[in-house]
């Protein structure tokens, strides 16, 4: 019996919400493209998310980005702000006849995080899963600059969610 031959679709973005997000693009035969979330000071800057989109404009590919839930511990403005991008992101998509998934953080974290040991926040019993993609991001793309800019250092924690979010779109859909 034959292996199924697996069809890449011509792109994959993940995109992580937030003022710090970032945008990831896999497109088939390309170089992987990452993009700071754009931002005029603390607001999204809707036209050039739809810029940013419009190439891809009822392409064969697909969006992914959180399905955001109740963040513990978080400020009532931040739920608004990152809920109002959520938003933007599904409706450029929408306005772009581009196809697009919400995957739960846990769902995409479980599928990429395979061979990570799991690492404590210092200060509490919980995940470190900022610590925990990076790890995985490094393993799955060595050679990939993670960062913004030439003088950075410190990898782009939005970055590195979107670059996995775009990997699990291509393993999971693919």
């Amino acid at each position: 019996m034959k292996a199924k031959k697996r069809i890449l679709p011509r792109f994959t973005i993940g995109i992580d919400i937030g003022k710090h997000g970032a945008i990831c693009i896999q497109e088939k035969d390309k170089e992987i493209s990452n993009i700071k979330m754009p931002m005029i000071k603390t607001e999204l800057d809707y036209q050039s998310l739809y810029d940013i989109l419009t190439p891809y404009e009822g392409g064969n590919g697909l969006v992914i980005f959180e399905k955001l839930g109740v963040i513990f511990g978080s400020a009532k403005q931040t739920a608004f702000s990152m809920g109002h991008q959520a938003g933007a992101v599904e409706m450029a998509c929408i306005a772009l006849s581009i196809p697009f998934i919400k995957v739960p953080p846990r769902q995409w974290q479980k599928e990429m995080f395979i061979g990570v040991a799991e690492i404590k926040k210092s200060s509490k019993n919980t995940r470190d899963t900022k610590a925990m993609a990076l790890i995985a991001a490094k393993r799955l793309f060595p050679k990939l600059k993670l960062t913004f800019g030439s003088v950075a250092k410190v990898p782009h924690d939005g970055l590195v969610d979107a670059l996995l979010m775009s990997q699990y779109g291509i393993t999971k859909y693919t």
